[in-house]
């Protein structure tokens, strides 16, 4: 082959090669708007059981501390509209949306940070009982003299 063909095949192997980046490109994108769209549903769905929690956690607290109560409820109102939200906004839309929500209501922020934090615990805390319990006498007999956090 002479230099003259092989600059030809080379010129016609970058167009060949830019298809196939763009393909992938395109390709690619589409996988992650998929998956960000799973996430989302699955997302929603946490978010509206958290936002149930909070209601359950309010009304618990109605009776001692009925100003808590009423912040705590109207914070997982707010929970409420955000799974609202996750179900009908894409990836993009919903970093901006939590963004400017951190910076206008921090407060709010940290009480949701809270009754997370409360629930999952609360859902460790159960999930370590239960499989202590199904493991049987021997597990338990194992546990003898610890002391639980």
């Amino acid at each position: 082959m002479s230099d003259s063909s092989q600059t030809h095949d080379n010129r016609n192997a970058k167009p060949d090669l830019g298809a196939a980046v763009s393909e992938i490109k395109t390709a690619l994108s589409s996988k992650a708007e998929e998956l960000a769209g799973r996430s989302t549903e699955s997302g929603a769905a946490a978010v509206s059981a958290l936002g149930k929690t909070a209601a359950t956690l309010a009304d618990s607290l109605g009776e001692q501390s009925p100003a808590v109560a009423d912040y705590v409820r109207s914070t997982g109102q707010r929970i409420d509209r955000l799974a609202d939200d996750l179900r009908d906004k894409s990836a993009g839309e919903l970093l901006t949306m939590a963004t400017d929500f951190g910076k206008r209501q921090p407060l709010a922020l940290l009480a949701g940070s809270a009754i997370v934090g409360f629930a999952l615990a609360r859902i460790v805390k159960a999930g370590v009982g239960a499989s202590a319990d199904s493991a049987g006498p021997r597990a338990n007999a194992s546990n003898v003299g610890r002391i639980d956090v």
